[in-house]
């Protein structure tokens, strides 16, 4: 039995993220047409290189993280 999503937009919805050759030949557009390098952790065999890969994501997150302006709270306006 199937848990899958439920309403309209189930539909709308793919079944799955991709085959392997299609997320292969999306990481390759990526790095060709944007500069973007998508490196899996486990293809990373070097225990060390995973770690500086590791670091720096999280150290490109956290700098995005705290450029981004602070939610605010939403007021109610009176009437």
């Amino acid at each position: 039995m199937s848990l899958g999503l439920k309403g309209s937009l189930a539909r709308a919805q793919p079944a799955s993220a991709g085959t392997p050759e299609e997320i292969g030949a999306l990481r390759r557009r990526a790095f060709v047409e944007h500069g973007v390098a998508m490196i899996h952790l486990s293809d990373v065999l070097d225990p060390w290189t995973k770690q500086a890969v590791i670091h720096e994501a999280r150290r490109q997150i956290e700098q995005k993280a705290a450029a981004e302006p602070a939610a605010s709270p939403r007021r109610r306006s009176r009437r």
